[in-house]
């Protein structure tokens, strides 16, 4: 075992960091003790309820206006949401075995791109709550308490990202891996020197390193099922909380941007709502297009028959599994070749919420046209609203 670089060391810190977060927002068990967990539940619960049973009574005395609905609508969400997750930890916490290590994918990761994702990534929310808290004497007082409160649950959700962020590339990095020992292998296939390399006795002793990638693939076909199955529902919350943010913060940008004098400020924060927000989107749904890349066509052996493979980040990738194809290779090589093509075709590797959608780059566009449609319904029913207070 090498020694860990300095540039490695830290990547390991920033895991350890991003981990130690997760732990205190209650979206991973504790290491050590059942009772932590039990009391980090009992706490997020109860401070929940308190601000559930203070927001009703509060909305319940005073008439709300639209954006009043808004922000108790966006609070709602996120910290029912937070509450989800806490509660989906608390039970992986009782199930498991106690001494389990459930942190070693984070703290024994040390690859500096993943690392340097994770940091880019915290920059605009530590920016987001440096302005909110260097800025509140400019703020009213509802607008401040609805930040302060807003924030832990929204600060969840964003970490929780990161955190399946970091899952998808690592899964993506040992997909790389595969995809670069079977670029080695076509290469050595397909090079005609020396001669003993076009014959079948050379061609059955390469069986067992098509055998070994193709069982690798199937480990990593499984660990994105995996990942599906931890982070299906999380990736679901997170997509319908980060799609109501944008929609709120948009509309109280356009408000906010009308009003005169203009509120520099207000404007200011929630352009980086949204920026931080999309960005998040962005960087979820980008690491897990990788996997679902749509390639092909390839030929395999009858130029009539086309397959379209997919696989993760190569689009060449079914022309180099043709490439294994060999007219002079036995009958059990070029069957083995064909079966994992079929494999490539049938094991995607895709990263769904629950299966109600992929997560890729199609999302990202559905979902602005979507928060342009309700934004414009928003701005309507503002205008409807002023227009009924005017005339009375």
């Amino acid at each position: 075992m090498f020694p860990l670089t300095r540039t490695q060391v830290v990547a390991r810190l920033v895991f350890r960091i991003l981990h130690k977060l997760l732990v205190t927002f209650s979206l991973r068990p504790p290491r050590h003790s059942r009772c932590i967990l039990w009391l980090q539940s009992f706490v997020w619960m109860s401070w929940y309820f308190c601000l559930w049973a203070r927001g009703l009574y509060r909305t319940g005395k005073r008439e709300c206006d639209m954006d009043c609905k808004l922000r108790l609508m966006i609070f709602i969400f996120q910290t029912l949401s937070h509450s989800f997750l806490v509660i989906r930890t608390l039970i992986q916490g009782l199930r498991a075995r106690r001494g389990v290590r459930d942190e070693n994918g984070f703290i024994l990761n040390s690859d500096p791109w993943v690392a340097l994702t994770v940091i880019a990534m915290i920059f605009p929310i530590v920016g987001v709550n440096v302005l909110i808290i260097s800025n509140a004497a400019n703020c009213s007082t509802r607008v401040w308490t609805f930040n302060m409160q807003y924030f832990p649950g929204f600060l969840a959700l964003q970490l929780q990202n990161m955190s399946i962020i970091v899952e998808v590339m690592e899964a993506n990095i040992n997909v790389q891996m595969v995809k670069g020992q079977l670029q080695v292998l076509a290469r050595e296939l397909s090079s005609r020197w020396p001669q003993s390399k076009q014959k079948s006795e050379y061609l059955d002793q390469q069986i067992y390193r098509i055998v070994q990638i193709k069982q690798r693939y199937h480990e990593l076909h499984q660990l994105f099922g995996r990942i599906n199955d931890s982070y299906g529902g999380s990736l679901l919350i997170i997509c319908i909380d980060f799609f109501a943010s944008i929609v709120c913060n948009a509309y109280w940008l356009f408000v906010d941007v009308r009003s005169r004098p203009l509120k520099f400020y207000a404007v200011l924060m929630h352009f980086l709502y949204i920026f931080n927000v999309a960005m998040q989107m962005s960087a979820v749904c980008w690491h897990c297009q990788q996997g679902f890349n749509l390639v092909g066509p390839a030929h395999l052996g009858n130029p009539k028959e086309t397959v379209k493979v997919f696989i993760f980040q190569s689009r060449q990738i079914g022309c180099l599994i043709s490439k294994l194809v060999k007219p002079m290779g036995s009958k059990r090589y070029n069957d083995l070749v064909s079966e994992f093509s079929l494999q490539t075709l049938h094991q995607r590797f895709v990263v769904t919420a629950k299966d109600f959608f992929s997560l890729n780059l199609h999302l990202l566009s559905s979902m602005f046209a979507a928060v342009v449609t309700y934004l414009v319904i928003l701005i309507q029913f503002m205008f409807a609203e002023r227009s009924a207070n005017g005339s009375h």
